[in-house]
């Protein structure tokens, strides 16, 4: 369960960090690079997107979705149809919601990736998380990390465009070798988002 909260919260990230970086690729180069992704990640509070999914396990299949995002503390990640999974962070749980099996589980988001991407400031700043490589390709930045002392929930690749600068998709490789591509599109920044979208209550789900 723990890789699958990876596997999504990944995508999205703030916190407040200059993120340990690799001394291999600590270059002024990269951390200009990754100055440039902290400022933009750090001027959204809130986000409102259509995504598509891509994992190695499910072959052809490509899940869709919408996600929001209210920071601090707060987002969702609701799965189209036929898909029945949701992720609600609520300000203290992040909740995972398999609809199909009615199953639910929670754990405190300062437990999981998503405190990076939840919290009030996004910096690279964070000695919990490193960050292994930074690489131009095209017109994109592609920046990877990890979690410094649980390198193996696997690595998180953002791939952000230069021109305009805005964060386009993000991979994730599991400790099982499965690889994730998550695309966002219809992207709204900084709009209102209703706070009830991040109240979770069995009964009505």
């Amino acid at each position: 369960m723990k890789k699958l909260f990876f596997l999504i919260i990944a995508i999205f990230i703030s916190g407040t960090v200059h993120a340990t970086v690799s001394s291999e690729i600590d270059t002024k180069q990269n951390r200009q690079i990754l100055k440039k992704i902290e400022t933009l990640l750090d001027s959204i509070t809130t986000m409102k997107s259509r995504f598509s999914e891509f994992s190695s396990k499910d072959g052809d299949f490509m899940k869709h979705g919408v996600f929001y995002l209210s920071r601090p503390n707060r987002m969702r990640l609701v799965y189209d149809e036929p898909t029945q999974l949701e992720f609600i962070a609520d300000g203290q749980y992040l909740i995972y919601h398999d609809k199909s099996f009615d199953q639910v589980s929670y754990l405190e988001i300062n437990q999981t990736p998503a405190a990076i991407l939840l919290k009030p400031h996004f910096s690279f700043d964070d000695p919990e998380f490193l960050v292994t490589d930074v690489k131009e390709e095209l017109d994109e930045y592609h920046v990877t990390a990890i979690k410094a002392n649980e390198p193996e929930l696997g690595q998180l690749t953002l791939i952000v465009a230069q021109n305009p600068l805005e964060l386009k998709q993000w991979e994730l490789v599991d400790m099982k070798g499965i690889k994730s591509t998550v695309g966002l599109y219809e992207v709204e920044e900084n709009v209102p988002v209703d706070d009830n979208l991040f109240v979770f209550n069995p009964e009505e789900n």
